[in-house]
């Protein structure tokens, strides 16, 4: 690609995405198949460039916080970059592959993860109840075979939020529909440890509104996603995705969720390839 146009290119759209109109946005997260173990093949006269990816708008339909009641809708930035297939941006991630193999991809791996305000899960909360942006960092590791796809996530909080740990496992397929549409159904689950549960699960003793609930680690998430890719021009994408959500046992038990345990998310944008 053409390094000017590019760098034209990122910088009107981070110019749009940060204007007063699109100041409510928030993390699009991540459809289909993560940026480090993707397995659709670029293109030939793409394959020597050092930057490699995609960035676009979309739309995002999403809870304001695991297990709150309340959807909003938003656009954001939607951004998979790869450098040299080493370095990578994937929205709200940013890692590099250290391990390199025909069935084995790792390396390390962080991400911002937002908070919580006391309105977001019930109208019940108060301030107290807030919970800040985190920074984590971690560890990946993935596979694929053909158009099979497994991963694992592992990441340790940092800063005053909380010092826990989280595990993210994921497995997908992509379906080559025809040359121009594609379809990856996902499926995964998420672990967390005693800490992380209490940061964002538990209720302190005392509390003016809610029993004293310590939650304990273990599995607390699972979910089923479907995203798709259509292409409408040679570098241009419509993308799609929904996803469906549970929490288990010690989160669904909580107080500050147990009335909204299923959760759905959906997004639709247009990304540029380049």
């Amino acid at each position: 690609m053409d390094f000017t146009l590019g760098r034209l290119a990122v910088l009107g759209i981070l110019a749009l995405v940060t204007t007063p109109a699109f100041a409510q946005t928030v993390d699009l997260g991540r459809t289909g198949q993560p940026v480090y173990i993707e397995s659709v093949p670029v293109e030939d006269e793409r394959k020597n460039d050092a930057w490699v990816g995609q960035i676009g708008v979309a739309l995002n339909l999403s809870p304001r916080a695991l297990g709150a009641g309340e959807h909003v809708t938003s656009l954001g930035l939607d951004l998979r970059v790869s450098y040299k297939d080493t370095f990578f941006i994937e929205n709200n991630k940013i890692g590099a592959v250290l391990t390199s193999r025909r069935l084995l991809r790792a390396g390390v791996i962080a991400r911002f993860n937002d908070g919580r305000r006391d309105e977001l899960i019930r109208p019940d909360l108060g301030p107290a109840d807030e919970i800040g942006d985190a920074v984590e960092i971690g560890l990946f590791a993935g596979t694929s075979l053909y158009k099979l796809f497994l991963t694992a996530e592992a990441y340790m909080g940092t800063g005053e939020v909380h010092d826990g740990f989280q595990v993210e496992l994921e497995g997908g397929y992509l379906f080559e529909v025809n040359s121009r549409f594609k379809l990856v159904p996902v499926i995964g689950g998420t672990w967390g440890s005693p800490d992380y549960m209490k940061a964002y699960f538990g209720v302190p003793q005392g509390h003016a509104r809610f029993p004293t609930y310590r939650a304990g680690g273990g599995l607390y998430e699972v979910h089923a996603e479907l995203s798709s890719e259509h292409r409408l021009a040679k570098n241009w994408l419509l993308k799609g995705g929904v996803r469906l959500s549970k929490l288990k046992d010690n989160a669904a038990l909580s107080p500050l969720a147990r009335e909204h345990r299923v959760q759905a998310r959906a997004q639709i944008g247009v990304v540029w390839l380049f």
